[in-house]
């Protein structure tokens, strides 16, 4: 199951403050294959493996559909909400043995519409995805630990020059999204319900422990700038073009990388 800190102040725990990160030295913006933007300011090569960071621009209609990690947690922050996320109650530790229906039956799905604030976190081994349904973009920041994922979306991803004129997603990106992904431990949805027996709007994520919020800073701390505020972080895509790179602040434009908490 997943766990979430609550936005809303009457509860248990407060919002989650994301704290600014140091960048590596140079960020790599992404077109994914379910129609996300990443911009990965922090992979393993950096962390030791430990953890990868994307800054995650969410148009409308996209993000991934059910899958499973079986290698990676996750944390998942919500600056503005409005992304619609979703997980099964039931656990599939056995990546051979996946409910597609056949192997397994399949499983239903259970979805929750983010608030501001809202910090998730995901453990391996739930069906799991997300997805923009309003007419707008919205962001979110992505952790993973430990990195065995970067990787993945380098071989399966288009890089981009510009956040600007996003092309059409790649068919070629869609079919690696899904063959490429056991290499990494994921078993990914092919098709939209490939997973799915049932789709509810009666998550209620029990409240997250601070713990959880904690256990995200002991993995970030190390890269965690105190008392500073930094500008948002320009993809070294968008660097190559030095001539509009003021023009280009790349997620003050798609999004924004620390919001009006910094």
């Amino acid at each position: 199951m997943y766990f979430i800190v609550p936005s809303d102040c009457t509860s248990v725990s407060p919002s989650f403050i994301f704290p600014p990160i140091k960048s590596d030295p140079y960020p790599v913006l992404l077109q994914g294959p379910a129609g996300e933007i990443f911009n990965f300011a922090k992979i393993g090569y950096t962390t030791n493996n430990s953890y990868a960071l994307a800054y995650v621009a969410l148009p409308p209609n996209s993000g991934p559909p059910a899958h499973i990690h079986h290698w990676t947690n996750e944390w998942f922050y919500f600056p503005e909400g409005g992304v619609v996320i979703f997980s099964s109650y039931q656990m599939f530790p056995n990546d051979s043995m996946i409910p597609n229906g056949n192997q397994l039956p399949k499983t239903n799905m259970h979805r929750y519409l983010t608030k501001p604030g809202d910090l998730i976190y995901g453990p391996a081994f739930y069906v799991h995805g997300y997805r923009n349904e309003d007419n707008v973009t919205h962001n979110l920041i992505t952790v993973w630990t430990p990195d065995l994922i970067s990787q993945y979306f380098f071989a399966v991803s288009q890089i981009l020059t510009s956040p600007f004129n996003i092309p059409p997603v790649a068919n070629s990106s869609k079919t690696l999204f899904v063959t490429e992904a056991p290499k990494y431990g994921i078993n990914m949805s092919a098709y939209w319900d490939e997973y799915v027996a049932n789709w509810t709007d009666d998550w209620q994520p029990p409240l997250g422990p601070t713990v959880d919020g904690q256990s995200l800073l002991s993995v970030l701390q190390n890269d965690i700038v105190q008392n500073s505020t930094l500008p948002p972080i320009i993809s070294y895509a968008v660097l190559t073009e030095p001539s509009s790179a003021l023009k280009y602040l790349f997620l003050s434009i798609i999004f924004e990388i620390f919001f009006s908490a910094f």
